[in-house]
């Protein structure tokens, strides 16, 4: 199983591959490598773009991106936010990749909550899904759960997406205990996905 970890507090996630990851120093040192992805700027905003897929995610406020591999090793992007403890990564997957590709959207997206949860050392609550069925006019079903990993209590809002033979993984968390504060910007963040349809 994929597991990537967060400074302060650890978590472990079942997304795709079998790796180890972490982030062991996002506040500083050494400078940041950006094999996978790399940051588009225009006099209104920012965007991180991936280099490897046509995704890419607007940067708000605060949000930077991540070391590549940091969070994980396959991810398409990257980015945290360091002064409010938030990490989001971006995986996109071929249908036809996925050993146990769903018959659709919602039956693919509790496919990758099982390998989520199946991380946990503790489920602290059952999935909830939000009202949110669409992200830039892509199809999406969207999670919110918490679980605890070695000890931590964390919180994920977990988006998935289709178009075409693909789907997209959106996944932001933050420690539990900071959930009411940066739910709003959490879900803020994923409504600036996108795929570059030309």
């Amino acid at each position: 199983m994929a597991r990537f970890g967060i400074p302060l507090w650890v978590v472990a996630i079942g997304l795709t591959g079998c790796n180890t990851l972490g982030l062991p120093n996002p506040f500083g040192g050494s400078a940041v490598s950006m094999e996978n992805q790399y940051v588009s700027r225009s006099l209104r905003h920012r965007d991180l773009v991936s280099k490897m897929l046509p995704v890419q995610l607007r940067l708000r406020d605060g949000w930077q991106p991540a070391p590549t591999g940091s969070l994980h090793r396959q991810a398409d992007l990257e980015a945290y936010h360091p002064d409010q403890g938030m990490y989001l990564i971006v995986l996109g997957e071929s249908r036809e990749a996925l050993d146990n590709a769903a018959a659709d959207l919602e039956e693919q997206a509790t496919l990758y909550l099982q390998l989520l949860k199946g991380e946990f050392d503790n489920t602290l609550s059952g999935e909830t899904q939000t009202n949110v069925n669409q992200v830039n006019s892509l199809p999406a079903v969207q999670y919110e759960l918490r679980g605890e990993v070695l000890g931590q209590a964390v919180a994920y809002l977990h988006t998935t997406l289709e178009l075409d033979d693909h789907y997209y993984q959106v996944v932001v968390w933050t420690a539990d205990n900071r959930w009411e504060t940066n739910e709003s910007a959490m879900g803020d963040i994923v409504q600036g996905f996108r795929v570059d349809q030309n």
